[in-house]
């Protein structure tokens, strides 16, 4: 992952493409899959939907702060979404990429890894982060766009609570 981040993502994708966060994002969701096979001694269902959480929560969680900040992006000649389409795309795309990040979040109750403690807080924390990336596209300020990032933060933090507490209580 440390390889990855560095040598594909920070020396090439950064500079290369405004998907450079999407590619990239794999960089940042391949550490659940390096936990979960030094405790479990392999991989599984499980492991690839912790990863792809991460996957799809990385493009609205930094596209969110790359609208904050598009201004050194473009400085520093960063093609940064908000930079190379403009923001209209960029909260289209972060739009999108929330329904899929929300959608697996609800998916990965479907597995036997977590409980109703998990469905429930899920679709609660979901409802939020889609209310704001919603709220983001039908009027962009950069208000907007800190709230969400802020936010984003806040869910991946209480998801992952929300399943470890969901393995303790589960009913």
């Amino acid at each position: 992952a440390t390889l990855f981040y560095i040598l594909v993502y920070t020396n090439w994708l950064k500079r290369a493409t405004p998907q450079n966060i999407v590619i990239g994002g794999a960089a940042g969701a391949i550490p659940p899959l390096v936990g979960w096979a030094g405790i479990t001694g392999g991989l599984d269902l499980t492991a690839l939907l912790l990863f792809t959480i991460i996957f799809f929560w990385t493009p609205p969680h930094f596209w969110a702060l790359a609208l904050m900040i598009q201004d050194d992006y473009q400085e520093a000649g960063i093609p940064m979404l908000p930079v190379v389409v403009g923001e209209e795309r960029t909260v289209q795309n972060i739009f999108i990429y929330s329904l899929a990040l929300v959608a697996l979040t609800l998916l990965f109750s479907a597995s036997d890894a977590v409980g109703l403690i998990y469905l429930f807080s899920a679709a609660a924390l979901g409802a939020i982060f889609i209310a704001l990336a919603w709220k983001l596209k039908l009027d962009y300020t950069i208000r907007r766009a800190k709230y969400l990032y802020l936010y984003s933060l806040l869910y991946l933090a209480l998801l992952f609570s929300v399943m470890l507490a969901d393995a303790v209580y589960r009913f």
